[in-house]
């Protein structure tokens, strides 16, 4: 599968796995554990008791390219996002988010949501579709939820 981008304003790109922690708690009815952490990529491991999935992602940090920026314009036209791809432009790095194994697509989107939050930026994903951000992802999240459970 591809990676869901995630365009970030942290210092430098990196991810900081405590604010990780304390805003997945917080703020997403879900825990986070860090499983591995080196020069690659951040492991982690989310789980969401309240909505009943888990899954396992790897997240590589890079910086922004020309192309990033221009497939951001593009879906942001495309999904009418209006304003996402100018909040991109003000990202120098972006995490590739991408799920390991059978990670659950509102998981998947869970953690977008999550990283978004933390980053500041909106959320490309594969399809290049359109960008969202933190209500976005979640709105995504509530409506897989709600067809699993035929509400």
């Amino acid at each position: 599968m591809a990676a869901y981008r995630i365009f970030t304003q942290a210092p430098d790109g990196k991810l900081d796995p405590a604010q990780l922690l304390v805003q997945a708690r917080r703020f997403f009815e879900a825990t986070v554990e860090v499983l591995a952490a080196d020069a690659d990529g951040v492991s982690l491991a989310l789980e969401s008791e309240a909505r009943g999935y888990k899954g396992r992602f790897v997240v590589r940090t890079r910086p922004v390219s020309e192309r990033d920026l221009e497939e951001a314009r593009t879906a942001e036209a495309r999904g009418r996002a209006a304003g996402m791809s100018a909040l991109a432009t003000r990202c120098a790095h972006l995490w590739e988010l991408e799920p390991v194994g059978d990670a659950p697509p509102a998981a998947t989107l869970n953690l977008c949501a999550l990283l978004a939050s933390v980053a500041l930026g909106p959320v490309l994903p594969p399809d290049n579709a359109t960008l969202f951000g933190v209500r976005g992802a979640m709105e995504r999240v509530e409506r897989l939820c709600a067809s699993e459970t035929g509400n």
